[in-house]
């Protein structure tokens, strides 16, 4: 039927073969009438119609060969799990450590002092006892001092300050006699104190040293 209406539609010239063409394969029983009453300019344009969507509809409907469908698999790629990440061991630089250790003495010298101004007030404290108290005080003044010059140098340059110059080694006329003036204080304060007598030799030899080097650069 397919090729018998196709073939009428390339050359759609005899009316009558189109609507016995509609009439075989038609579906509407009001087409089949209507063609049936003769050719109008009308009714041609809906024959050619008609006939065109029966053939298009059996086109469509008519069994395809059946085609081969290649599925590819995709590749299967194994999972790795990715390695945890390390989290970087924070390290403590030279710097910092200087700067801990400095402020750690700092505090376990204001600790002593406060506990030794404590001790003061203590009730029936001898008055060698006090002497002794006070005398310590002042000295863990000057170590307080010295500690919070070496924390500002530290937190300056990132490490503790050089160690000091052997008077031995001095040849700066200002800094022995700075040198000078301290040991002949500190050999006043010693000597107020027993329980330091020991330093007494060293000072005294210090002191000796820095004189005679002193006399050699004022005879240069």
């Amino acid at each position: 039927m397919l090729t018998d209406v196709q073939t009428w539609l390339q050359q759609p010239a005899d009316f009558a073969a189109g609507a016995a063409l509609y009439a075989a394969h038609g579906t509407s029983s009001v087409y089949r009438q209507l063609f049936a009453r003769g050719e109008t300019s009308y009714s041609r344009q809906l024959l050619v119609r008609e006939l065109q969507a029966l053939a298009t509809r059996e086109a469509d409907e008519a069994p395809k060969s059946p085609t081969l469908e290649i599925v590819v698999s995709a590749p299967v790629v194994p999972f790795t799990a990715p390695e945890p990440q390390k989290s970087p061991t924070p390290t403590t630089s030279a710097s910092e450590e200087s700067v801990r250790k400095v402020r750690a003495q700092l505090k376990a010298l204001r600790d002593e002092r406060s506990q030794t101004h404590a001790q003061l007030t203590a009730p029936r404290l001898a008055r060698k006892d006090r002497l002794q108290l006070a005398l310590r005080i002042l000295d863990i003044g000057d170590e307080v001092l010295a500690a919070e010059e070496r924390l500002a140098y530290v937190q300056q340059h990132g490490q503790l300050p050089p160690g000091p110059v052997a008077t031995a080694d001095v040849t700066d006329a200002g800094e022995l006699r700075r040198r000078l003036d301290n040991l002949v204080a500190l050999r006043s304060k010693v000597r107020k104190r027993p329980d330091r007598a020991v330093e007494l030799p060293q000072i005294e030899a210090d002191i000796q040293l820095i004189r005679e080097k002193l006399t050699a650069i004022v005879r240069v």
